[in-house]
């Protein structure tokens, strides 16, 4: 049963299906989702038409200004080539770490330049002084230290007056070395015009191109003309460096001596005891025993005024004096004399020891330090207390400081009277 009305729905679906073949055909309308394809197909197609165009026109977008000054980006990108500045390593992502900031970053770019302006100390007499001059005539371009000194130094050398700077500059109220002038300063250097010129393209006036005085800007023109100017220079050879100060090796003392004896022996005031070689007539001084250049001993006569009883030293020829028992120099008994005639005034004495005659005053031996002897005093005599002085007895008081006569010696003296048969 089921099966036959199966056969019965087939039937009739064939004949539906032939009835339609002989049926003209009716445009039917399109389905509404193809609307909606054709849509989506179009919006993807103007999506990426802008991108394309976005791209292009950043394309063709100029390159962000690294600086102002495109001198002062050269001057950094040759330090780059001379290996003076390290550049930071790339990123993951393939934009370098420091980017374009580094024209404009004073902690990168300050160590490279002063240590190339020390490298090439040998540009500053190739760089214009007249630009030099307009730099620093119109003042610093800040109050740092160092940055004063340079544009002092500078001042100096161009020999510009400070206090006339000073007067014109805009930061002379705020800077403690203002009207300061620099006493014996160094001589300037290569060094001190790059710490200007960076400082001046550091500012922040320059980068932002802010408003500033009318004196900058013919600074700034003559300060881009030498950074231009050191561009140029870099690509020279460096100089030699300048051979270093060394001590001088001490001349033999040959050399030395004829140099003192041609030089000096003819300047200097000869004076007593001083004596003249008679075999190279160099003049010695009187402790020389033998001649300084020619080793020729010195002789005996020695053209020095010898007084009465004056010897000479039969070791050493040293001339001593008459009262001297043993040579001042070396020490040598004197010559043996029978009569003594150095005259010996009251109170005089000799030392017990080496026999050197001493003044009364010397309680001490004046050539061995002996103590003195006990003086053997005539009847009367006395001794003053104070200044140790002789005094006879007819003396009542000190010849020498005045000192009253002690009361014993007064006591003696009248026990010798009172016992004096006379």
């Amino acid at each position: 049963m089921s099966a036959s009305k199966l056969l019965l729905a087939g039937t009739g679906l064939l004949r539906v299906h032939k009835d339609l073949t002989f049926l003209p055909l009716i445009p039917l309308p399109k389905p509404s989702f193809s609307q909606s394809i054709r849509f989506r197909g179009v919006c993807s197609s103007v999506a990426v038409e802008s991108v394309a165009a976005d791209s292009s026109e950043l394309s063709q977008q100029p390159p962000p200004l690294l600086h102002p000054w495109p001198e002062w980006v050269t001057f950094v990108d040759r330090l780059k080539t001379n290996g003076y500045l390290i550049e930071s390593p790339v990123k993951e992502d393939g934009t370098d770490g420091a980017g374009d900031f580094i024209y404009r970053e004073m902690n990168l770019l300050k160590d490279p330049c002063l240590s190339f302006a020390r490298d090439r100390y040998d540009l500053f007499n190739s760089l214009s002084s007249e630009d030099i001059q307009a730099v620093v005539e119109v003042g610093c371009p800040n109050i740092l230290r160092k940055v004063v000194n340079s544009a002092k130094r500078l001042r100096a050398h161009l020999e510009l007056e400070e206090g006339d700077v000073c007067g014109s500059c805009n930061l002379r109220g705020s800077c403690d070395r203002a009207y300061v002038v620099p006493k014996d300063s160094e001589p300037p250097r290569t060094v001190d015009v790059v710490r200007l010129l960076m400082f001046y393209a550091m500012d922040p006036l320059v980068i932002s191109g802010g408003e500033k005085p009318p004196s900058r800007e013919l600074a700034e023109s003559c300060v881009r003309k030498l950074i231009s100017k050191l561009v140029e220079l870099s690509e020279s050879t460096p100089s030699p460096p300048p051979p270093k100060q060394t001590a001088r090796a001490p001349l033999p003392e040959k050399k030395a001596v004829e140099n003192f004896s041609d030089n000096v022996s003819n300047d200097i005031k000869m004076q007593s005891g001083d004596w003249t070689c008679t075999n190279c007539n160099f003049l010695n001084f009187k402790k020389n025993r033998q001649c300084l250049k020619c080793r020729v001993d010195r002789p005996v006569n020695v053209g020095v005024q010898m007084k009465d009883g004056d010897w000479v030293c039969s070791k050493c020829n040293f001339v001593n004096f008459a009262r001297n028992r043993r040579c001042r120099e070396c020490s040598a008994d004197g010559p043996v004399r029978e009569g003594d005639n150095v005259e010996m005034k009251n109170g005089d004495w000799n030392c017990l020891q080496c026999n050197f005659m001493n003044f009364a005053r010397n309680k001490m031996c004046k050539s061995c330090r002996a103590p003195r002897p006990v003086r053997q005093l005539n009847p009367g005599e006395w001794e003053c207390p104070s200044c140790d002085f002789l005094n006879f007895r007819k003396n009542e008081a000190c010849r020498k400081c005045k000192s009253k006569r002690p009361r014993q010696d007064e006591r003696e003296y009248e026990e010798q009277l009172w016992r004096s048969p006379y």
